[in-house]
């Protein structure tokens, strides 16, 4: 399979809302980071993340095996604790090529809103 993606990508519009409407699990206000690892090996990506009024979290690792994909909760970062209703980015770091879309849902009030957007990419 062609190589695809790039091995450095920023999320610079990470917000998380602090409250959701409903009871429903799957409709808690969340972010995530879809990646697609379409290479023959397995991806280590690292995840740092920046605030306008704090030190930076991180970095953690997540592992995406090869040909898959990982939908990562940015509130779920293994060791990280990402406080919700707080403006920050995240720079995403892979070992090996992979693509990233930036997905929000927010769920304050009950007219649900969702945005998604490519990730930006570094070199």
């Amino acid at each position: 399979m062609a190589e695809i993606g790039k091995r450095s990508w920023v999320i610079a519009d990470g917000y998380c809302p602090s409250r959701s409407s409903g009871d429903d699990p799957a409709m808690i206000s969340h972010e995530a980071a879809c990646m697609l690892n379409a290479g023959n090996e397995a991806a280590r990506v690292s995840f740092t993340v920046f605030f306008s009024d704090n030190e930076p979290l991180g970095p953690t690792d997540v592992v995406i095996p090869p040909r898959r994909i990982l939908h990562q909760n940015l509130a779920q970062l293994p060791g990280l604790t990402v406080p919700k209703g707080t403006d920050y980015s995240v720079l995403i770091e892979s070992d090996q090529p992979i693509v990233i879309q930036h997905t929000r849902l927010d769920s304050r009030q009950a007219e649900n809103a969702v945005m998604t957007t490519i990730a930006f990419p570094g070199e």
